[in-house]
């Protein structure tokens, strides 16, 4: 299967992104050399919606699935509040990240 997936790679274009309308005469980007070596970017978002609840099991979980705590956006906010700056400032850092290495998967990773 990883052999399949790196066959499986789509360019897109940089300017494009979830909710983004696709607009006509968007160049392609320029192809990746298929030996460039590609690896993956983890980012870790981690949130618990009271003060009494802890965030360690979250970014335990993270933490086995490869995020190194540097790289996880964690916050306590209640879910009935629609603005979650922490995981903008995540979605952010990916978006900056697959800029400056379009060659790179860019992995948003939550427990829940």
């Amino acid at each position: 299967m990883p052999r399949l997936a790196k066959l499986l790679r789509v360019q897109t274009p940089a300017d494009r992104g979830p909710g983004q309308p696709w607009r006509p005469g968007t160049p392609p980007p320029a192809p990746v050399d298929p030996d460039t070596p590609g690896a993956d970017i983890r980012i870790g978002y981690a949130r618990c919606s009271t003060l009494g609840q802890e965030l360690d099991s979250q970014l335990d979980a993270l933490a086995k699935h490869g995020v190194p705590r540097e790289k996880v956006f964690s916050e306590k906010i209640s879910t009935r509040i629609r603005v979650r700056p922490h995981f903008e400032a995540a979605l952010a850092a990916a978006r900056e990240i697959k800029a400056h290495a379009p060659h790179c998967r860019v992995i948003l990773t939550c427990t829940r």
